[in-house]
């Protein structure tokens, strides 16, 4: 879910990002194509008026050299009279259309009229014009000459309209028409411009933001049907092992019932019950070993798994596990060998108890998968790099191809069948490797052919201890039993408070410490625990932590509180290690999980009151 949650605030940021990127790059685009544009539409709207103004110097002048013609034709002081108010209208006309010219050509910015003006001077046009107009005053003038220079300027006139007039004012025109076709030209270009920047728009926008926005959905979408998948493959995973689980609990259940029943009825003989006695022993042993390990993978999928580090003597620790597992190899016919192949530490850095539950796991899966030959431990230490090699080796039936990725997934087996031959949870494997990879190792399947046998290698960091000591073989260590054998009243006259709300828990503790010697008092609950210490005087008080009314935590608290300064241990079902911290914090000297046997009882009693 929270990879969920993140794809997503990741997709919305960058979609607010690249769309934000991708309309400033369109407006950018739009204002500068525009700005363009509109200058090109300016210098047409120039371009225009040049025209016009040139269209009107030619029309006018045109004009003057009719009337000049018409004058020609019938040279009379009176025809004379007659086109003097024409020829002055047209005069005037010519004036103001040559300043709107110069005013044209030196105001536009669109068009470049630098050589223009070059040109004209160089052709003399303000000469040539103020010549035409002081000749034009003159024929308007009726007092100032003769009708012989009337004449003679009416012909100049005429002659100047159609010669260099005529040819400076085509010359602009061709120039302007000149202008006018780049112009064009760049019309084109902008169009085409435009054409190519609305596909560029198209473009950027599927790259900067649909492009971006369909890959983080299409990711989206293949992470969301791939947890889908993995979540129905776990499902049936879960599915097989409830139902393995179901069978694995039932089976060692019925036994436990069973013999449970025949002592009850107090039927065969000492032998046949204290067979029976041992039968349940064994397989409430096979339950909570089953608890353990449910427990213990649950930590390790969470991540709050801590191992506890320590210098352990390699030789003595590996002589223990061999004890442990040769009994399994023995019924089974199957040769158990212990070895190392190169030089090996002295001691290591290990948790003892995790270790041991993983070479157990290893070895025992290799046993019982192997009818006949051997299960070799190969041990060796690779100086250079500080890992010490523990190889198991057996001859067992192997595993097929397709079986050896499913091993290390949690719920997992190679035979998931009803008709499977051997039991099992399918967690060892995958709490093996959790507790590898938690100490700094790994579990890996170097080899594995069907009827011939697999080889797993687990490899760990040897730690500091390491370094101080090599040696070339095991010693030999003769197992002594792990509990101490106790006689006589060993708890003889002490007072012990044991608060527990399961009664039968409670009496059973009482049975277990009463027969050490010691005087217990029972109370089931925290209120009634509470009372009897204010009454009594007790060594030590054995108190459960789930409780209705006044838990463990609120009793221990009441008590300290009115003074009692003696032991007090947790004696709970509670196993997690961070409830064993938390009792500690609490004031708890121990912690004692359930179940327990009458030896470890009594042995950690006798522990906690310094005995």
């Amino acid at each position: 879910m929270d990879k969920a949650r993140d794809l997503i605030r990741n997709t919305k940021k960058k979609f607010l990002i690249f769309s934000i990127v991708g309309v400033l790059l369109l407006i950018f685009i739009s204002l500068t194509s525009l700005s363009y544009y509109n200058r090109i539409v300016k210098k047409q709207e120039s371009i225009q008026n040049l025209y016009s103004n040139i269209g009107k110097h030619l029309e006018i002048v045109n004009k003057v050299g009719n009337l000049s013609d018409n004058f020609d034709d019938y040279p009379t002081k009176k025809k004379l009279e007659s086109i003097r108010p024409e020829f002055l209208r047209l005069i005037n006309q010519l004036k103001v259309e040559n300043q709107k010219l110069n005013a044209l050509i030196n105001s536009s910015e669109d068009i470049n009229f630098d050589k223009f003006e070059q040109l004209l001077e160089k052709r003399r046009l303000s000469d040539v014009l103020s010549e035409y107009f002081s000749r034009a005053e003159n024929l308007v003038d009726k007092s100032s000459d003769s009708f012989t220079k009337v004449r003679r300027d009416l012909k100049f006139l005429t002659r100047t309209s159609r010669t260099k007039l005529l040819e400076i004012f085509n010359y602009i025109s061709r120039r302007v028409y000149t202008e006018q076709k780049k112009s064009l030209v760049q019309l084109h270009r902008v169009g085409t411009l435009f054409a190519a920047l609305c596909i560029l728009q198209v473009i950027l926008i599927w790259l900067l933001v649909f492009k971006p926005l369909y890959n983080a959905l299409m990711d989206q979408n293949n992470k969301l049907v791939d947890a889908i998948l993995k979540s129905k493959s776990a499902s049936r995973s879960k599915t097989d092992f409830l139902a393995n689980i179901s069978h694995e609990i039932r089976t060692p259940m019925t036994a436990i019932l069973g013999y449970a029943d025949l002592l009850r009825k107090d039927e065969g003989s000492k032998n046949e019950q204290e067979k029976s006695i041992e039968i349940i022993n064994e397989n409430a042993s096979h339950l909570l070993s089953l608890v353990d390990e449910i427990l213990d993978i649950s930590k390790v999928e969470a991540g709050k798994f801590e191992c506890e580090l320590e210098p352990i003597n390699l030789s003595s620790f590996m002589s223990e596990v061999y004890a442990l597992v040769k009994v399994k190899a023995e019924e089974k016919g199957i040769e158990l060998i212990v070895k190392n192949s190169s030089d090996i530490p002295e001691y290591i850095d290990a948790d003892p108890k995790r270790l041991k539950q993983i070479l157990i796991n290893l070895i025992g899966n290799a046993i019982k998968f192997t009818n006949e030959g051997s299960v070799t431990l190969n041990v060796s230490y690779k100086r250079d790099r500080n890992k010490l090699i523990i190889k198991v080796i057996d001859t067992g039936v192997g595993i097929p191809t397709q079986s050896i990725t499913n091993l290390f997934k949690p719920f997992s087996q190679g035979d998931t069948s009803v008709s499977r031959k051997h039991g099992g949870t399918g967690l060892g494997l995958v709490l093996s490797k959790g507790l590898a990879n938690a100490m700094g190792g790994d579990i890996k399947i170097l080899e594995s052919r069907v009827g011939i046998g697999t080889t797993f290698a687990l490899s760990l960091s040897a730690g500091e201890a390491a370094g101080r000591k090599l040696i070339s073989s095991f010693k030999s260590k003769k197992i002594t039993k792990t509990e101490k054998e106790r006689s006589g009243n060993v708890l003889e006259k002490k007072k012990i408070l044991v608060v527990d709300d399961a009664k039968e828990n409670a009496r059973l503790f009482s049975i277990y410490l009463s027969s050490a010697g010691a005087d217990v008092l029972v109370a089931n609950g925290g209120e009634e625990a509470i009372t009897c210490t204010k009454s009594n005087h007790f060594d030590i008080i054995l108190l459960d932590l789930q409780m209705p009314g006044k838990d463990g935590f609120q009793t221990i608290k009441e008590i300290r509180d009115d003074g009692f300064k003696g032991p007090v241990v947790a004696l709970t079902a509670h196993a997690m290690a961070e409830e064993k911290v938390r009792t500690m914090e609490a004031g708890f000297n121990g912690h004692i999980t359930k179940p327990v046997t009458s030896d470890f009882l009594v042995g950690s009693v006798e522990n906690y009151l310094n005995l």
